[in-house]
This record gives C-alpha cells, structure tokens and sequence, in this order.
C-alpha cells in the first residue's frame, strides 16, 4: 500500500509524519524505562525523520515500529538500552537486509508474518464479539 509508504507520506502529508516519528520515539523511551528531557526527544525525532526519509522511505511506519519494538527487546545483542542514531540504524539495516533476503527467496518476512498474526487476533477478537452480540440477542427474545 504506497499511501502508507514513507515517501508517500513525506510529499503528502510531513506533519504527521513528524508527529508519528515523535510518538514512536516518545513510546521507546518509555519502552526503556528512560526519562529524557523534551528537547531531547525532539532532536532524536528529528534525527529519526531525516534517516527515515533518506533512508528507509519504503517501509511504513508500522514496519518502523515494529523493528523499534523487535530492536528494544532484542537481548542477544546487548545493545537496546539506549536510544541513538547507531543504535536505530543497526536495526533498522538489520531488518532490511533479512527482509530483502527472504523476499529473494521467496519466504515470508518478519513483519508480514506479524501482521497475519495481527490479523488472526482481530479476526477471533471479531468472531467472539459476533458470537457474544448473538448470544445475547437470544437472550433478549
């Protein structure tokens, strides 16, 4: 979908873009349990906003988020525990060259894998509340 694409975004609509970048990076400082100041947290956005627009302008910024998400959690590398522009480029080349490797031989990616996974939860979360609604509606008759 190119509308979600960050290229798309960025000629179209830059403000919530920045907005979404801020946000993420808001989320991450909270994921690692830090408390920077506001200032801070606006040049890392920013830092943020300019790799993602040179650099990764095919992905979304739910592909973004969760590699953010993957990066924080990632134990084995030793490396999540602070937030800075080496340490987001690591993962975020990480992730575009296994994913550019699976697309070459033909298997599904992480983040498409994670998103069937998304999907199937809203799916069943849909059939349960279906199911509730028409249990319900018997009751009532």
């Amino acid at each position: 979908m190119k509308e979600e694409k960050i290229y798309f975004r960025f000629k179209h609509d830059r403000s919530a873009l920045k907005k979404d970048v801020y946000d993420l990076m808001n989320r991450c400082y909270i994921e690692l349990g830090q408390k920077p100041t506001d200032e801070q947290v606006k040049l890392n956005s920013s830092l943020l906003y300019n790799d993602l627009i040179h650099y990764c302008g095919g992905m979304s910024m739910n592909e973004v988020a969760f590699v953010f998400h993957n990066g924080i959690r990632n134990a084995e590398e030793g490396t999540s525990c602070f937030m800075n522009v080496r340490q987001w480029s690591v993962w975020l080349n990480t992730h575009r060259v296994s994913e550019a490797l699976k697309r070459q031989q033909r298997q599904i990616t992480a983040y498409e894998s994670y998103q069937q996974h998304q999907l199937e939860i809203s799916k069943t979360i849909n059939q349960s509340k279906l199911k509730s609604s028409d249990q319900t509606n018997k009751a009532i008759e």
